[in-house]
């Protein structure tokens, strides 16, 4: 998937096309979330930031039971 002659925005929306296939809904909140890493980097403060929005908006999802 990843391919060193393409640039980051490049390979950023193939690999966001080929969440989108597997789980539309979490490629959803993924990429709702991922401008937290990408502006900051990977320093803690921003994966806590980032796993905290992203664990947040999963808790917020119906379970299967909500959903019947």
């Amino acid at each position: 998937m990843f391919d060193a002659q393409k640039s980051f925005d490049e390979n950023l929306a193939t690999f966001k096309t080929a969440c989108e296939e597997l789980d539309a809904e979490c490629a959803k909140i993924l990429f709702d979330n991922i401008d937290i890493l990408i502006t900051h980097g990977a320093d803690r403060d921003a994966r806590s930031r980032f796993n905290a929005q992203v664990n947040a908006a999963l808790d917020a999802l119906p379970t299967a039971e909500q959903v019947q």
